[in-house]
């Protein structure tokens, strides 16, 4: 059911239903309006005889094509001002017979249901006569328009301009996700230094030039700040610095991924960064408020608040983004961040010349004087002759002086000088070599297993191994040594020069909890305890000399149980003769 007011409203095309017959002439707009409180003339209709008994209809009835009421309709309203002249309809038959009624559209009015045709509403009047014909239109379609084909300049042909093709993204999410590299020219502050790949990553994302894939980016964005918080303490960071680091990074992450345009916010949300790692959901709040705790103390938490602004600068608003004047607050937190931070740390000079002088303005040029160049080649072309006139004079007196030289001897029978041939002696091999000496004094050792004697460059070593025994991280031997420190100190006594005692380890560190904080001292140390033991043996014990390696110099692979145990030695080495 449709109430009274929308009996009057008119359907595109349709008649009103209601309305007078089919036999009603077209009405056409009034060129004013009486005034409200005088009563409404209407011209005679199309037939010359108006009806009769009837009464203009109710001022709700009047309706415009989109249901609203027409101005200056009703009681009490002000009738608008006179439209301009309209063009008016042909001469012949356009109107439609007399007694039919069309909508403004074009479309027949459909009688109401009961309705007769030709039948008239109580009120109805006829339309006001059209307009005289004028001579010739007043608007032909097209006036003002360019020909076909003509142009302002037609010698100039206009190319046709490709439609613009709609942005696609320049950025996938595999190449925006590779990790840049850590390199020297990094922050200064530790704690930038640790995330650059992670702000990196959201700097590109801020763009909105980076395709979104959540499941991918939550994946990494996590491993990211993993990676994050250890690269922190790595560098010296503080736990707490770190931690609040840590947050703030999630923070900025949730914030910035969740408000980007085709970011899948539902699975974000529900995987975010600080849920994740905090069990929290309000990072737009607790943010600020780690902030305000590092501004009490701005000298100590210095890198912490320069991390922070730089977030904000990558676009984290937080609780502000929701708030009238959210942009306004940012930005002056951002500058109380930024004056903060330069009166803990003020920042370097920004002039362009450091050491400049002034230009005199009332100065005097000179004007024609020599250039410096030609000066200098000058000096040296005098140089360069200088040097060929000494030259030439030197030599003309050196061969005056040569000939009265020879002149002197002149006449004579030359000298000869006799020289002797030099005696060499042939080279006798020694009957045994100094390596065979001391590997025959060893021979019970040797083939035993216990020492191993070799040459390496200048030096004759005699490697002792297993047959030491020293406790874990330890420099006391736990076996005993003395016989075999007799024998390598009865083979030593008999050849010369000093006598090196070097410790080596392996590759594997020591607790440090211990005596020996290193393995460079704890293979001192054990290479200490082998010189007290040849000491006693040696005839001469000033010769001996103590030295530690450490792990510098493996004979075989730490990674296995069997090289560690060989690397594990002390050799003991003398100068090779000749």
């Amino acid at each position: 059911m449709m109430s009274g007011d929308d009996d009057d409203k008119t359907v595109f095309g349709q008649p009103l239903p209601g309305g007078p017959g089919p036999t009603a002439p077209r009405p056409v707009p009034p060129v004013a309006r009486p005034a409200p409180s005088a009563p409404r003339q209407s011209p005679s209709p199309p037939g010359g005889q108006p009806p009769s008994g009837q009464t203009p209809p109710p001022a709700g009835a009047e309706r415009t094509v989109f249901g609203q009421p027409l101005p200056g309709a009703g009681p009490g309203r002000i009738a608008p001002a006179a439209p301009p002249p309209a063009v008016p309809p042909p001469a012949s038959d356009a109107w439609g017979a007399p007694g039919q009624q069309d909508t403004w559209l074009g479309g027949a009015l459909t009688p109401q249901p009961g309705q007769p045709a030709g039948h008239q509403p109580p009120g109805w009047q006829p339309a006001p006569s059209p307009y005289p014909p004028a001579q010739q239109p007043i608007y032909q379609p097209g006036t003002g328009q360019p020909a076909p084909g003509s142009q302002i300049f037609p010698d100039i042909t206009r190319k046709d301009t490709a439609p613009q093709q709609a942005v696609q993204p320049r950025i996938s999410l595999s190449d925006a996700m590779r990790a840049t590299p850590q390199d020297a020219g990094g922050s200064s502050n530790p704690l930038i230094r640790a995330g650059a790949d992670l702000l990196i990553l959201l700097g590109r994302l801020r763009t909105g030039l980076v395709e979104m894939q959540a499941g991918p980016l939550i994946d990494h964005v996590t491993r990211e700040i993993d990676q994050f918080e250890r690269r922190a303490h790595e560098l010296g960071v503080t736990a707490q610095d770190a931690l609040d680091a840590k947050y703030a990074l999630c923070a900025t992450a949730d914030d910035i991924v969740q408000n980007l345009p085709g970011a899948d916010r539902g699975l974000w949300v529900q995987y975010s960064m600080v849920a994740r790692f905090f069990g929290e959901r309000a990072s737009g709040v607790g943010f600020f408020q780690k902030m305000d705790e590092a501004m009490r103390a701005p000298a100590q938490r210095f890198n912490l608040l320069e991390l922070m602004l730089t977030c904000l600068s990558l676009g984290f608003e937080g609780q502000y983004r929701a708030t009238q004047n959210g942009a306004v607050d940012l930005a002056r937190i951002r500058t109380a961040i930024y004056e903060t931070l330069r009166r803990v740390q003020a920042r370097p000079d920004d002039d362009i010349s450091e050491h400049w002088d002034a230009v005199p303005m009332m100065g005097k040029r000179r004007r024609g004087a020599t250039p410096l160049w030609v000066v200098g080649a000058l000096a040296a072309v005098m140089l360069v002759a200088l040097f060929a006139t000494l030259s030439t004079l030197l030599t003309r007196q050196g061969a005056q002086v040569r000939d009265g030289i020879l002149a002197l001897h002149a006449g004579q029978a030359p000298i000869t000088i006799e020289r002797s041939q030099p005696v060499v002696q042939a080279y006798v091999a020694p009957q045994t070599s100094q390596l065979e000496r001391i590997r025959e004094n060893l021979t019970e050792q040797i083939l035993s297993g216990a020492v191993e004697v070799d040459r390496k460059n200048d030096w004759i070593f005699v490697r002792v191994g297993e047959a030491l025994k020293f406790a874990s991280g330890q420099a006391v031997l736990t076996n005993d040594f003395s016989d075999l420190a007799a024998a390598i100190g009865v083979a030593l006594n008999d050849e010369t020069g000093p006598v090196r005692v070097v410790g080596h380890s392996d590759s594997v560190p020591v607790s440090g909890r211990g005596q020996f904080k290193t393995n460079q001292q704890l293979s001192q140390a054990r290479a200490q305890t082998v010189t007290d033991a040849l000491a006693s043996v040696m005839a001469d014990p000033t010769r001996l000399e103590v030295e530690g390696k450490g792990a510098v110099d493996p004979i075989a692979d730490n990674a296995t149980a069997q090289g560690r145990a060989r690397n594990r030695r002390v050799e003991i080495m003398i100068p090779r003769e000749g």
